[in-house]
C-alpha cells in the first residue's frame, strides 16, 4: 500500500500543498494528501484528520501545524462536508462567509447576539487554552496508540511570549499554575507534541531571515510587503513563503520533532 502523509492545518498550513515532492522525499511516503483549510479550528484540525483516517485507514504520518487556539465550530453550515460534516468556522470576535451559513437554523441576527454574548463570557481565555490542551493530549494519544507517526507543533499561539503570563497565578502563590492547569506539565513533557509552549513556528521561520529580507519579505499568497518592525503578535501570525515552510519542517526533523 502507498505511504501517505496527512496534513491538517489552518490557513499556514496550506503553503505545504506547494513542497509536496520536498516533503515525500523527506518522508519517505508515496502521497501527500492536505486537508489544511484558511481559517480552521484545532477542533477541525482533529476531527477531519481522524474521518479521513476512519474513511480512508491509516497514513504513514500526520502533521498538524496547530491552530489559534481561540477558534471553533458550530454545526450551521448549509452544505454537508464528506469530512467536516455541518460544522462552520468561528470565533467569538467574528464569523466569516454568511453565504455558508444555514439560515434555517439561526437568523443572522440571533447569531451576531450570540456571538457578543459568548465573547463577554469569554474575556477570560484561559479556559481556551485548557480545552486545546486536553484536545492534542488526547489527539497524541489517540495517534501513538493506532501507531502513525506524528509531528505536532505551534503556529500562530506564541505561548511564551502572548499567553504565559496569563497561564500561571500570581506570585504570592508562588506555584507557577492556575488551579486545574497542572495538564501543562502533560504537554510540556509530552515526546508527541513539540515544545507547544516554548516553540511557534511562525516566529521561528522569521527570525530566520536577514534584517533586509524581513523588510523587504512577501507573505504568502499577498502582494504587499511585511510591516517593518514587528511586534510579537505580527511576528506570530505571518503566513510564509513554501522556502521558510520546508526551512522549518527540515529543522523541525533534524530535533527529533517527528514521533515515532
Amino acid at each position: 500500500m502507498p505511504k501517505t502523509l496527512l496534513i491538517s492545518g489552518c490557513s499556514y498550513g496550506m503553503v505545504y500543498s506547494e513542497i509536496e515532492k520536498e516533503l515525500k522525499d523527506l518522508f519517505g511516503v508515496d502521497e501527500v494528501v492536505n486537508l489544511s483549510q484558511s481559517g480552521a479550528s484545532p477542533d477541525r484540525q482533529i476531527r477531519v484528520a481522524i474521518e479521513w483516517i476512519a474513511q480512508n485507514g491509516k497514513p504513514d504520518m500526520v502533521i498538524m501545524p496547530v491552530s489559534h487556539y481561540n477558534r471553533f465550530d458550530l454545526p450551521i453550515a448549509n452544505k454537508f462536508d464528506p469530512l467536516h460534516n455541518l460544522h462552520h468556522k468561528s470565533n467569538w470576535h467574528s464569523i466569516a462567509d454568511h453565504d455558508k451559513i444555514n439560515t434555517d437554523i439561526v437568523s443572522l441576527e440571533t447569531l451576531e447576539t450570540y456571538m457578543k454574548s459568548g465573547a463577554i463570557v469569554h474575556t477570560v481565555e484561559h479556559t481556551e487554552h485548557d480545552k486545546l490542551f486536553v484536545k492534542l493530549i488526547t489527539f497524541q494519544a489517540y495517534l501513538e496508540l493506532n501507531k502513525i507517526k506524528h509531528l505536532i507543533f505551534d503556529t500562530g499561539n506564541y505561548y511564551e511570549k502572548l499567553w504565559m503570563q496569563y497561564l500561571s497565578i500570581d506570585d504570592e502563590n508562588n506555584s507557577g499554575y492556575q488551579p486545574g492547569m497542572k495538564k501543562r506539565d502533560l504537554i510540556e513533557n509530552s515526546t508527541g507534541i513539540y515544545r507547544l509552549l516554548s516553540f511557534c513556528s511562525n516566529v521561528w521561520m522569521y527570525e530566520q531571515l536577514t534584517e533586509d529580507e524581513k523588510k523587504n519579505y512577501i507573505p504568502w499568497d499577498e502582494a504587499d510587503t511585511l510591516r517593518y518592525p514587528l511586534d510579537d503578535h505580527g511576528k506570530a501570525t505571518i503566513h510564509h513563503q513554501k522556502e521558510q515552510v520546508l526551512k522549518l519542517i527540515k529543522h523541525l526533523k533534524q530535533e527529533g520533532a517527528v514521533h515515532d
